[in-house]
């Protein structure tokens, strides 16, 4: 089970932490045991809707050398459990730092953990460009699960996007790294997104909770749920 997951996708705004809810409620559909890390202090989702169900800590990845031992903690953790960490935007140049200065790649291999991160993207310039970027430096030390989020990007012109000449670069790390591809789908209720946001609330608890949402609205999220965890189940990551 040495296995660690980040969630990630630098640029703000692409639904990282979105992403990370959909993912550990899937784990706790499938009885999989998951220890989390939240890393957005700006924005620690989380650890506030999803802390309260999983044993959570807090991880810093600075640049700086003042909160290093928290995020040593997420490798140490992962040697013997499965490690969710959830990403802050604009992370890239300290987890380079942090691989960099601790020989990570090299300790990962020896200690048998496998690093998965889920780079989380909403198909514009920006995020291919941050995304090309991150495939370049992590190499084969870090398996790159694309998460295709359509409720932040339209992704019909996918493959035309990537063959647009200053995607080149990107198309061929993509197919050199044997990347895995899926789409989180789009989630379709505002009324339903907002009052899950608002109250903090779990997917299980909006899936199921009669008082607060109508069959139709529960049923949203059902489909929602279906359509991710068969692209989860895609990636085989776990």
């Amino acid at each position: 089970m040495a296995d660690l997951h980040f969630i990630g996708g630098e640029k703000g705004g692409v639904g990282k932490s979105f992403v990370a809810r959909t993912l550990i409620q899937y784990l706790l559909d499938r009885d999989l045991a998951c220890t989390l890390f939240e890393a957005d202090r700006s924005n620690p989702d989380l650890a506030r809707i999803y802390g309260k169900i999983l044993p959570c800590q807090f991880a810093v990845f600075s640049e700086g050398e003042r909160y290093e031992d928290t995020a040593n903690k997420v490798f140490e953790t992962a040697i013997e459990n499965r490690v969710l960490v959830n990403l802050p935007a604009q992370v890239f140049p300290a987890m380079k730092k942090w691989y960099a200065d601790n020989e990570l790649f090299e300790v990962a291999a020896e200690e048998g953990v496998k690093i998965a991160l889920w780079f989380v993207v909403d198909g514009g310039y920006d995020s291919l460009t941050l995304l090309a970027k991150s495939l370049d430096f992590y190499d084969a030390g870090v398996r790159h699960i694309i998460v295709r989020n359509w409720g932040r990007g339209d992704f019909e012109d996918w493959e035309a996007v990537l063959a647009q000449p200053e995607n080149t670069r990107l198309k061929t790390l993509i197919a050199e790294r044997s990347s895995s591809i899926i789409d989180c789908p789009k989630f379709i209720g505002t009324v339903e997104r907002n009052t899950i946001d608002a109250e903090s609330l779990t997917f299980a608890t909006a899936r199921e909770d009669t008082s607060r949402f109508s069959a139709i609205s529960r049923q949203r999220v059902k489909k929602f749920l279906r359509g991710a965890y068969a692209e989860f189940d895609k990636a085989g990551a776990f």
